[in-house]
């Protein structure tokens, strides 16, 4: 049986940066804002922590300074601990190299750490998707099949957001994986990846040793592509709520869907979600003011009208101004007599009076951190 104080966890914050460079430009994929609170770390973090998991360690690449700011200690991930805990390790292993390539040369930098652990299985997880996996659940099929890897799936028709860097699993009806595939045409119904896997620590401590001999630095391509005939890797069947964030557009829609109660619903009811906390006062409504349909964090001053958006901490909205379809991320002021439509807002962004931006839903207009309009 796998217990979670038995498990180490390992997340790739960079992974999936170039996805959307419009919002990592200064941070990580793990560090973007989401769902009016959150950061996309939070969800992974979360997900590890239901499961009872207390070790986790983020190998890290670049632009990891807001990533840091928001996770300190772990304290707010129960994570503050002097054995195990929450580590964050940056990308070079020794002094005077580059930084890491892929996943292997990434494990290899830590693999003192992963080798002097007290865990015997291991979590490997990227960043760039939304989600609520119940990993006690995995680990008993995990056990269940006498798996080596255990790889978490999606069942899906590959779309907008699933057909960039997809990898697809060919699962037999004994679950275990036959075939691996890589970026699979849109309009397929696949067994898409979630880049997440349980692997068996000393499988992957003999695996990532084998790989560096050869100079092999990709996990999915050079180990599971390449020798899936020769290892026991089983596919995990997942069918919660699930959204990829692989460019602008994913990103908006994903935010705005869970002003829908049952999308909130799916991924808030498996596992508590955790966060730092910022202590603000509640939402304020003025008199005079409206708002439908929308998620408003803690902080907020409403004084206009608000439609289907989703506004982040410290968010305000000045007299006369309507706001639809919109991300707002924290502190970010719109004055008075604005009219914002199909419009993301980063961090600190501030619009001035009687100003107009309106986008298309299939092309929201983007305003970068701290930019004034």
């Amino acid at each position: 049986m796998v217990k979670g104080d038995k498990v180490m966890g390992i997340i790739f914050p960079n992974m999936h940066d170039e996805a959307i460079s419009e919002l990592t430009k200064l941070r990580t994929m793990a560090s973007v804002p989401f769902g009016g609170r959150y950061r996309m770390i939070d969800f992974t973090l979360s997900e590890l922590v239901g499961a009872g998991i207390d070790e986790v360690a983020l190998v890290v690449k670049r632009n990891y300074v807001s990533l840091m700011d928001h996770l300190g200690s772990g304290r707010e991930y129960d994570l503050a601990r002097k054995r195990g805990g929450l580590k964050i390790f940056p990308p070079f292993g020794e002094a005077g190299t580059r930084a890491y390539k892929g996943k292997i040369e990434a494990l290899n930098n830590i693999i003192g750490v992963i080798e002097s652990s007290p865990c015997d299985t291991v979590v490997l997880s990227d960043s760039g998707i939304v989600s609520a996996i119940d990993y006690n659940d995995v680990f008993d099929q995990h056990v269940e099949t006498g798996a080596q890897i255990t790889a978490i799936y999606k069942k899906e028709v590959i779309g907008e957001c699933s057909e960039r860097d997809n990898i697809v699993f060919q699962v037999g009806e004994d679950k275990r994986v036959t075939g691996v595939y890589i970026n699979e045409q849109p309009g397929v119904n696949a067994n898409n990846s979630m880049w997440a896997y349980v692997i068996d620590k000393q499988w992957l401590l003999a695996t990532i040793k084998d790989c560096m001999k050869k100079g092999l630095t990709n996990f999915e391509k050079d180990v599971l592509q390449r020798g899936i005939s020769e290892v026991a890797c089983y596919g995990y069947e997942y069918k919660g709520y699930l959204k990829r964030i692989s460019s602008l557009k994913c990103y908006f829609d994903a935010n705005l869907d869970l002003i829908n109660k049952d999308s909130l619903k799916r991924l808030f009811t498996v596992h508590p979600v955790y966060t730092k906390v910022r202590d603000d006062a509640p939402v304020r409504y003025a008199i005079g003011s409206e708002a439908k349909n929308i998620i408003a964090a803690d902080g907020c001053s409403i004084e206009g009208y608000v439609e289907n958006s989703v506004l982040f901490r410290g968010v305000k909205i000045g007299k006369g101004s309507i706001v639809r379809n919109c991300v707002l991320m924290q502190d970010t002021v719109v004055g008075e007599g604005v009219v914002l439509e199909n419009v993301i807002c980063d961090k600190n962004v501030t619009v001035t009076d009687d100003k107009k931006l309106i986008g298309d839903e299939s092309h929201p207009v983007f305003v970068g951190k701290r930019a004034t309009v």
